[in-house]
């Protein structure tokens, strides 16, 4: 048996003869991109490549022929993206996205809830210069701004604790809508009772579906029935309209106030590093220097290591993922869209290529939203 250092040397003789064929195979990979430029034809040629891999791993043991057909297949996205950004290096035309460069003006912002929400309280931060509106749905606030009755929607997209708002996302494609900016609100809930009751009184709290469980362990401390409404802010109204010493809301401290309920605890949220995320939307998609995240919707074809290879093509151009959400497709039942966040800007080359990319192999992408993601949040 050989020693160990020999053996190595070797592996590093082979490792610079491969190093210097694969330099040379990403320089045919740029004339195929120029070749392919000229003519209008297609980087992606699925066909060919399972045709390529099935002759260059013919005659391969099995466990041998699965490795080798990993590395082609690697080398092969490779030189797809290396071909990608190449033509959009010599021709920025082919860049499928035209996003607005001006920046969101809007004078009408419309949330979902009643004065006092958390909602209207992120509007109010994103847009100090408007008075927000208030209507009683989300999908109010979609078709809204689709309509073009409201400039803007202010809505929540994710909570620390109680996870992703589903509607939310399947509104966003359902109205075609796109995400602009951001905003990050610590939640702290209280919980609040008209005038004279004690916490001893309480039997029965309300608030919004996703607060209900953000407090999970405080209401079955208390053995506190929960009951569902549509805000956390019409939690407050309907204790202050209903007078009932036996009935409080989970809500923030300016809804209590604005009701005029007495707060008779404060942070009862399970999690004290409660926040959650909220959305501007609108009928514009817009890209701004300081934006920073990028958010696409998409499908993939029902092929094994659909979603793997759109996810190891974000990481070979460098690009980090941040989230990635499924929901399901409407009328086809086990299909799927995936919501995928990442860092960057459109303005950037890579990212621009990676786009330019997904938009020729996937069945279907959209970019719906660009905008800045800052660490802050406010209390």
């Amino acid at each position: 048996m050989r020693e160990l250092p020999a053996i190595r040397r070797e592996i590093n003789e082979v490792d610079e003869q491969m190093r210097a064929l694969f330099l040379k195979r990403m320089s045919l990979a740029l004339e195929v991109a120029h070749a392919k430029a000229e003519t209008n034809d297609s980087v992606y040629k699925p066909d060919r490549e399972a045709e390529i891999i099935e002759q260059r791993t013919a005659g391969m043991d099995g466990e041998i022929r699965l490795k080798y057909t990993a590395l082609l297949q690697s080398m092969i996205r490779a030189s797809r993206e290396y071909q990608y950004s190449e033509q959009l290096r010599e021709e920025p035309a082919r860049f499928p996205l035209h996003p607005a460069g001006s920046a969101l003006d809007p004078k009408t912002v419309y949330y979902q809830g009643v004065p006092g929400a958390y909602q209207e309280l992120a509007a109010r931060a994103l847009f100090p210069q408007c008075e927000p509106v208030n209507v009683p749905t989300w999908e109010q606030v979609f078709r809204s701004v689709r309509d073009g009755a409201a400039d803007v929607g202010v809505v929540p997209v994710e909570n620390t604790t109680a996870g992703t708002v589903s509607e939310v996302y399947d509104l966003l494609l359902e109205y075609g809508l796109c995400i602009n900016r951001s905003y990050i609100r610590k939640i702290s809930h209280c919980l609040a009772a008209v005038p004279g009751a004690r916490l001893a009184d309480i039997q029965s709290v309300c608030s919004h579906p996703h607060a209900l469980p953000q407090c999970h362990a405080f209401i079955a401390a208390h053995n506190l029935e929960a009951i569902e409404v549509a805000n956390t802010a019409i939690a407050a109204q309907n204790v202050r309209d209903k007078g009932d010493r036996r009935l409080a809301a989970i809500c923030s401290r300016e809804a209590a106030e604005r009701y005029g309920l007495h707060i008779l605890e404060e942070g009862i949220n399970d999690l004290k590093h409660n926040e959650t995320r909220f959305i501007a939307v609108s009928r514009m998609l817009t890209s701004q220097p300081e934006d920073n995240r990028i958010e696409i919707a998409f499908h993939i074809p029902n092929v094994a290591g659909s979603l793997n290879t759109v996810l190891d093509t974000i990481a070979h151009y460098g690009i980090d993922m941040t989230s990635i959400y499924s929901r399901p497709l409407k009328d086809s039942p086990w299909c799927y869209v995936f919501y995928l966040d990442f860092t960057g800007n459109m303005r950037d080359h890579a990212v621009q290529s990676l786009l330019y990319q997904l938009h020729e192999e996937l069945p279907y992408i959209k970019v719906i939203g660009s905008y800045q993601v800052s660490d802050a949040t406010e209390e």
